[in-house]
């Protein structure tokens, strides 16, 4: 009983009231959201699509793609700002609470919009692409933005988001030139170069989160939430390590054996 009091208090004891009054910080938002989201593309979407032929959506997802650069690059600029602003690298205590508090609103709307993109693999009926890791991917970085933005789970909270930004920023210039251009799809050293892109980034958030942990006195992020980023880090690296295996290691062990 203890420990679950601890983990109750780690919570509610570390809202932001600057972004608790917000109805996007309500948990029922967040619940009702990721409901809606799961029955559109699960349900709802494939349904209504049946007897559809897939949309040409080619200038929105050039649209999309070209305004998601923009405001990753925005957040990672407010990261490296309040990242700078501060005396330690690893244990992260900035000044600058209002300007992260910001960057941490900005971030998790993001995320609720990065949805839009399962819709569109829906109705353009690439269903293949609506796999395990990508609705959990969403599900979960939703998840967590929102306790980035409800709590005040310590500053270095912002390595996360600005390292997670930085990496999507290079995916949609790459997403930005195969809407474009279809050909750029089909450049499979760019996707594998991307995958990796990602696993080291989570080994980097994990290692300075963990890192924290480690340094005397280092507050910067409450216990119990940092042993749900460190869960939730070291799943999406699993994940992502048997995607990088299943298509880049064993497709390319398979292409040699026809050849």
């Amino acid at each position: 009983m203890g420990i679950i009091a601890d983990i109750v208090d780690d919570f509610t004891g570390n809202i932001d009231p600057r972004h608790d009054a917000s109805i996007t910080s309500s948990p029922y938002f967040l619940g009702g959201f990721l409901l809606t989201y799961i029955f559109i593309i699960k349900i709802l979407g494939p349904k209504l699509m049946q007897n559809r032929q897939p949309y040409n959506i080619k200038n929105i997802l050039i649209g999309y793609n070209f305004i998601q650069i923009l405001v990753n690059a925005f957040i990672v600029y407010e990261a490296i700002y309040v990242y700078f602003s501060n005396s330690n690298w690893v244990c992260i205590d900035t000044t600058e609470k209002d300007l992260l508090a910001d960057a941490r609103k900005h971030y998790y709307y993001l995320k609720l919009v990065d949805c839009v993109e399962t819709v569109f693999f829906i109705i353009r009926k690439k269903y293949q692409q609506a796999s395990f890791l990508h609705i959990y991917h969403h599900t979960g970085i939703v998840m967590a933005a929102f306790l980035g933005f409800r709590y005040d789970f310590g500053d270095t909270i912002l390595v996360i988001g600005g390292l997670n930004s930085l990496t999507h920023v290079l995916m949609y210039v790459y997403y930005l030139m195969s809407a474009i251009d279809s050909r750029w799809s089909k450049y499979t050293t760019i996707k594998k170069g991307l995958t990796i892109l990602q696993i080291v980034q989570l080994n980097m958030i994990l290692f300075l989160l963990t890192a924290a942990k480690f340094i005397p006195g280092c507050k910067s992020v409450p216990p119990y939430s940092l042993f749900f980023w460190i869960l939730q880090n070291v799943f999406m690296i699993n994940l992502f390590v048997r995607f990088y295996i299943r298509s880049y290691v064993n497709n390319k062990k398979s292409d040699s054996k026809k050849n």
